[in-house]
């Protein structure tokens, strides 16, 4: 299982305009996959220091697949 990272830019609002359209990074683990997927915006983090991932403010990550992500498998 690999760990990814894919930031989702402005997903919502939380106050005045200057703090709209903030962006959320979502964790990801990928069963089966090693790939770059940098192509689909995914940002493979398997041996990031935890601190470098609370600093995006990825805390935990889902375990998917490629099918869920609507992404097809690499031969």
């Amino acid at each position: 299982m690999s760990r990814y990272i894919k930031k989702f830019s402005r997903v919502g609002s939380i106050g005045p305009n200057e703090e709209r359209g903030f962006g959320l990074w979502v964790g990801y683990d990928i069963e089966g996959v090693d790939d770059d997927l940098s192509d689909a915006g995914l940002i493979r983090v398997e041996d990031w220091p935890e601190e470098e991932l609370r600093k995006r403010g990825t805390t935990s990550f889902t375990p998917t697949s490629l099918e869920k992500l609507g992404l097809s498998p690499r031969s």
